[in-house]
């Protein structure tokens, strides 16, 4: 969403990554255990939260899944987790800090780590071989809290919700809810007069909390957790019985992998003192400072403060996952080689990172003068993510953070109109393990800083230096995004691979939640609320045939992340799918037109391979003998390119049609829809092998 181009807002988000500690005493002779471990290599797929991570030295050890601890995969899997892990050759102990603040140790020739002072035996621990540290990969996706799914040639590790619990209030309900990775979710309340649940969905976590935890029956009575979904890429979701008249926010915990659910009915009683707070369904408190914490004195970090006339900030949660990552876009821009200094040109146009999103490039910065200050204005290729900290007194310095991002050309010293500043700074800060683009402010007293996207140029941050002191109760930093930039997809399909599950299938109802789909206000049908009932029926008959099923979703809410853009919640359907090494992937829609003439079932396929499966669906409709046959077509859906399985689409029938629609309005014909769909399913592939 794009800001005024007068008073650019400050977009808050995501979670926060943990600080890394490290013991550098030198390391004595490695044990004799250590010593004899040898690394044979191996061929393994690992899942993490639904997106594939590719390491490169994997093998094993003493029968083991081990790598080395420089592997890009395993930075990856950390940073998906809020956790950070660096070491240096010749020391003896390995440390991180969780996401959640729990300290976990390893020692280098030892067989026992530490999470949060509570030892545990492992099989191996850390060693040498060949002058290269390796690491127990099932050990560390352990101590970070993630369980592991295995499945033929592979493993897919998931984020766990841990806790359910209620914090006693004297006029408010708490209800904390703790993960073992930061968070983020979805939030809705539906009901009547007489009940209404509230219900709080993480997508891509699976649960070991308490499935049923009383509230006290003031505000709410229950919370039920349950988890759903394939195993690789499960959705945990927590429904609360809240009484009618009770209000609700949410709050983001500073480590980002807490969330405390208030219920009140005042809404005066909602906010929580230590946090920011607002009306939209997620508020996200600001990460602590990353340079303040690397000194020896803790110091709190103001930060940009929300305009008094701008519009209310808008939360920006992490992006969902992708299985694919967004297209880099290359240009003839020069540049030279990298250098970790700052102030250092970037890397080659277009260099990727070595995990996460694409690389963007920052091709031009400018400053304006506005009224009562400056605006530096950066162009950017594609969509970012962005930190902010400040120090506070007396250094008062403010730096934001550009991640997955190069600067082409040398480090610039720009010049602004607010006298209190004494210099501003943009370089590119790191190129490992990710790059990094700062702007550094250097003012001589606390001033007010504003980030945000500028409206009107999707592709531009703005970056507001005014010439006044913050908000007394501004917050301390935090992070945000850039995400008004539409990328066009790849166009070739990927290439499929041997399904791991060849007797599950995905069924994705088209559409919910914000995007409704077509609609005929005639007969009040709506298409996210046909596809989901078409696609329980269809998972009820191919259930009844021996199929595993899994829908994407199971009402009406996005898959992926509701701020998010159309090809992030596409994708977040395709990965469902990919992460549970599905057979068939099939997704359901209703057609529409701007005429009321065209009718009938189509059924779409993008794969020449798929389209045999396509074909079966069609016939299997077609043999209802009630809707006209317009069909079986290659599309360009983003749905059918990206699953790694093969994927059809099937349009139903038309919501603008009469004729159609009034099928549509009847149970009894979904019914018979559902069941032959299912027929051409059998027709394709037979019945389901045995588990």
């Amino acid at each position: 969403m794009s800001l005024p181009r007068a008073a650019p807002r400050t977009l808050v988000s995501g979670a926060v990554a943990a600080l890394v500690l490290f013991n550098l005493a030198l390391l004595p002779p490695i044990a004799a255990k250590a010593a004899a471990a040898s690394v044979t290599s191996a061929a393994v797929r690992v899942l993490v939260s639904g997106r594939e991570v590719r390491f490169e030295s994997a093998g094993l050890a003493n029968g083991q899944l081990v790598v080395r601890a420089d592997d890009a995969g395993l930075a990856a899997l950390l940073a998906a987790t809020g956790a950070r892990m660096a070491w240096q050759p010749g020391t003896r102990f390995i440390a991180l800090t969780r996401a959640d603040a729990k300290l976990v140790t390893f020692t280098v020739g030892g067989d026992v780590m530490s999470v949060d002072g509570r030892a545990t035996t492992i099989g191996l621990g850390p060693f040498y071989y060949t002058n290269q540290l390796y690491v127990p990969l099932l050990a560390v996706a352990q101590a970070l809290g993630l369980r592991d799914h295995q499945f033929p040639g592979g493993h897919a590790f998931v984020p766990q919700i841990v806790s359910v619990q209620r914090r006693a209030g004297q006029r408010r309900t708490v209800i904390q809810i703790d993960g073992s990775a930061p968070l983020q979710w979805r939030a809705a309340i539906a009901g009547d007069a007489h009940r209404r649940t509230l219900s709080i969905v993480f997508p891509g976590f699976s649960s070991v909390a308490t499935r049923t935890v009383a509230l006290g029956g003031r505000d709410a009575t229950t919370a039920s957790v349950r988890e759903s979904g394939p195993p690789g890429y499960p959705t945990t979701s927590v429904s609360i019985d809240v009484k009618v008249g009770v209000k609700f926010a949410s709050h983001r915990l500073p480590q980002g992998t807490s969330v405390d659910l208030v219920l009140a009915k005042d809404e005066r009683d909602l906010k929580l003192d230590a946090y920011a707070t607002s009306q939209s369904l997620r508020v996200v408190a600001p990460p602590p400072a990353a340079e303040a914490q690397a000194s020896a004195t803790p110091t709190r970090t103001p930060a940009p403060s929300p305009s008094p006339t701008a519009a209310p900030s808008v939360t920006m949660p992490a992006g969902v996952p992708t299985a694919e990552p967004l297209p880099e876009t290359t240009d003839n821009a020069p540049s030279s080689g990298p250098s970790g200094a700052p102030g250092a040109s970037a890397p080659p146009a277009g260099a990727p990172s070595q995990f996460g999103p694409a690389v963007q490039k920052i091709s031009d910065v400018m400053v304006n003068d506005i009224p009562d200050g400056s605006r530096i204005t950066l162009t950017l290729t594609g969509p970012v993510t962005f930190e902010w900290h400040r120090l506070g007194d007396p250094d008062n310095r403010i730096w934001i953070d550009i991640s997955a991002a190069v600067l082409i050309g040398p480090a610039r010293d720009l010049k602004v109109n607010v006298p209190s500043v004494r210099s501003v700074r943009v370089s590119q800060h790191l190129i490992s393990p990710n790059y990094v683009v700062r702007v550094s402010i250097d003012p001589s007293q606390a001033t007010d800083v504003r980030i945000g996207g500028v409206e009107g140029s999707p592709n531009q941050l703005g970056i507001e230096i005014n010439n006044r002191p913050p908000d007394v109760d501004a917050p301390t930093s935090g992070v945000g995004a850039l995400s008004g930039i539409q990328q066009t997809p790849h166009t070739t399909p990927p290439v499929a691979r041997a399904p791991t599950q060849q007797n599950l299938i995905v069924i994705d109802p088209g559409h919910g939640g914000n995007d409704p789909g077509s609609l005929n206000r005639q007969v009040g049908l709506v298409e996210s609320h046909i596809t989901l009932g078409i696609s329980q029926r269809l998972r009820s008959d191919l259930k009844r045939d021996g199929w595993r099923i899994a829908l994407t979703r199971e009402g009406d809410y996005e898959v992926g992340d509701p701020n998010g853009n159309d090809r992030q919640e596409l994708q977040s359907r395709c990965d469902i799918a990919n992460a549970a090494g599905a057979r068939f992937f099939i997704s359901v829609h209703v057609n529409s037109s701007v005429s009321a003439s065209p009718n009938g079932v189509s059924t779409y396929y993008w794969r020449g391979a798929d389209k045999a499966l396509a074909q079966a669906v069609q016939n299997g409709v077609l043999s209802m003998g009630m809707l006209a046959n317009a069909g079986v077509l290659r599309g360009n859906f983003y749905v059918i390119r990206h699953p790694l399985m093969p994927a059809v689409l099937v349009e139903v029938a038309y919501l603008s049609n009469s004729h159609d629609a009034a099928l549509l309005g009847q149970s009894s014909f979904l019914d018979r829809l559902a069941d032959a769909i299912a027929r051409g399913v059998r027709d394709y592939a037979g019945m389901p092998p045995a588990p």
